[in-house]
C-alpha cells in the first residue's frame, strides 16, 4: 500500500497503513502487527475471498497458531472498525474465510512538525500525572459522553455446578457445547494431576471456570469447613485457547497452595479501595496483572470507579504501568444466574503500557484482554460484570472480557455491592 493513502470504510472510520492506526472522529487506535497485516491483506485482495490459511500465514509469519488466534484478531478489528452489525466491513464467508468489499482509497498527508519531521506520538511516561488529572478529565464533557453510550443486551449465561470429591466446581459459558468442552478439559487436567500426586493436592477447593470468545478463565480458593475461602489461598488465571495445554500441564504438576501479595510503591497514588491479582501461563514474559480500584460516590449515589493496572514481568517481578481507566458503576436489575449484576459506563481510558524486551506482545493474554477493555471504552460500549461469590473483604467477580477474578476489599463489604439497589440473595 502507498505511504500517502488512507482507507475509508462504510462505518466512517479510516485505516492509515503507514501509521498502523485506525482513526474515527472521537478516537485513534493503534493496531498490533497481526491486525495491521491481516487488515492490509484483506484490502489488497478485496476482489476475492481470502482463506483462513492465508490470513494465518500473513498474521503470524514466524509462528504456527490456531484459528482461535485469527478469530480473536477478526473480532478485535470488527470492534475497532466500529461494525454495528457483523459484516458491515469484514464479511464472513462460511467454510471459506473473509472478504472486505466496500471501502474508498483517499490521499493522506501526514502533518509535519516545525522541524520538517513527522510528528511523533507523545511520551506516555506521565502515567501518574494522568491519574492526578483523572477526576478533571472525567468531569469535562461528561454530558456529551453519556448521551453517546451504546447499551448492548445482557448475554444469557449457562451455569453448571458439580462436586469433585470434596471440591466444588461451577462452570460458566454461553452455550452447552462450551460448557461441556470446559468440563471435559478440566476433568482431564484433574486426572493427570492425580497421576502425579497421591494424595491429590486439589483438596477443599471452591472453583469457578468460564469459557468465552478465545478465552478461558479460572478462579479458585481453598475453603474451611464452613466453605469460607482461607486467606491467601485464592488464585485467578486467564488463558487464551492456544495456551490451554500449557495451563493444563500447570494444573497437573504445579498447583500452589498460597499466594503472595505483590507490593507496588507509588508516591503519587493513595492506597486502593480494593485490589485484583490475575495470573497468566502464556510464554509472553508477563507473569501477572495487579489492578488497584478506587471508589467514591457522586451526588446521585452512583459509584465513580477508577482503576490503575500493572503487569508483572516473569522472574524479575518488575511492575509495568499498563492503563488507567475510569467509569460510573451502578447495580441494575439482576436477570443473570449470578448474585448481582453491575452496569459499567466507561468514561476515560489512558493506555500507559511501554514495550519491553522481556515481553512478547503477540503472546500476552494480559495485553489482549486489556485491549478488549480499551476498545469498549473507546467505542463507549456499556458492559456488565457479575458477582459470583461474596464473603467479608472478598468478592468473586465475573467480567466477560477479562474473565473471573477475586477482588480484595479494604472494607468488610465492598463499596460496589453494598449499593442501595442490591439486596444479597442466595443462589
Amino acid at each position: 500500500m502507498s505511504s500517502n493513502e488512507q482507507i475509508k470504510f462504510r462505518t466512517g472510520v479510516y485505516f492509515i497503513p503507514s501509521l498502523g492506526i485506525i482513526k474515527s472522529p472521537d478516537s485513534t487506535q493503534k493496531l498490533n502487527l497481526s491486525e495491521q497485516n491481516i487488515l492490509a491483506y484483506l484490502i489488497t485482495n478485496h476482489h476475492r475471498p481470502v482463506t483462513k490459511d492465508e490470513l494465518l500465514k500473513v498474521g503470524w509469519p514466524d509462528r504456527i497458531v490456531t484459528e482461535a488466534s485469527l478469530f480473536q484478531v477478526i473480532r478485535a478489528l470488527r470492534v475497532k472498525l466500529q461494525e454495528n452489525s457483523k459484516g458491515d466491513v469484514i464479511e464472513t464467508l462460511p467454510r471459506v474465510g473473509y472478504q472486505i468489499i466496500q471501502f474508498e482509497k483517499r490521499e493522506y498527508q501526514q502533518k509535519l512538525a516545525p522541524s520538517g519531521k513527522p510528528k511523533t506520538q507523545p511520551n506516555k511516561s506521565w502515567f501518574f500525572l494522568a491519574f492526578l488529572l483523572l477526576v478533571a478529565a472525567v468531569g469535562l464533557g461528561s454530558y456529551q459522553w453519556l448521551n453517546q453510550y451504546k447499551k448492548p443486551e445482557q448475554i444469557n449465561y449457562l451455569t453448571k455446578t458439580e462436586a469433585r470429591g470434596n471440591n466444588t466446581l461451577t462452570i460458566i459459558a454461553t452455550n452447552k457445547q462450551d460448557l461441556n468442552d470446559l468440563i471435559s478439559k478440566l476433568d482431564h487436567a484433574f486426572l493427570e494431576h492425580k497421576k502425579n500426586f497421591n494424595p491429590s493436592k486439589i483438596q477443599n477447593i471452591k472453583a469457578f471456570a468460564y469459557k468465552g470468545e478465545g478465552l478461558y478463565s479460572l478462579a479458585w480458593c481453598r475453603v474451611d469447613n464452613n466453605q469460607v475461602c482461607l486467606p491467601h489461598s485464592d488464585f485467578s488465571y486467564a488463558i487464551e485457547y492456544d495456551d490451554w495445554d500449557n495451563f493444563s500441564h500447570f494444573l497437573a504438576s504445579e498447583v500452589k497452595s498460597t499466594r503472595e501479595d505483590p507490593i507496588i510503591q507509588t508516591e503519587l497514588a493513595r492506597e486502593p479501595t480494593s485490589q485484583v491479582f490475575v495470573n497468566y501461563v502464556d510464554g509472553s514474559g508477563v507473569q501477572s496483572k495487579v489492578v488497584h480500584h478506587y471508589i467514591s460516590y457522586d451526588d446521585s449515589g452512583n459509584i465513580n470507579y477508577s482503576n490503575m493496572s500493572f503487569i508483572t514481568e516473569k522472574d524479575t517481578e518488575y511492575h509495568h504501568a499498563l492503563s488507567i481507566r475510569a467509569a460510573t458503576l451502578s447495580i441494575v436489575d439482576n436477570h443473570s444466574p449470578f448474585l448481582a449484576t453491575a452496569e459499567l459506563k466507561p468514561e476515560m481510558f489512558h493506555w500507559a503500557y511501554q514495550p519491553s524486551d522481556i515481553i512478547v506482545e503477540e503472546k500476552s493474554t494480559a495485553l489482549m484482554t486489556e485491549q478488549r477493555m480499551r476498545d469498549n471504552f473507546k467505542t463507549k460500549h456499556i458492559v456488565y460484570s457479575y458477582l459470583l461469590y461474596q464473603q467479608p473483604y472478598l468478592d468473586l467477580v465475573f467480567y466477560p472480557n477479562t474473565g473471573i477474578y477475586w477482588v480484595h476489599n479494604s472494607v468488610m463489604t465492598s463499596e460496589l455491592f453494598k449499593n442501595k439497589h442490591y439486596t444479597p440473595r442466595s443462589k
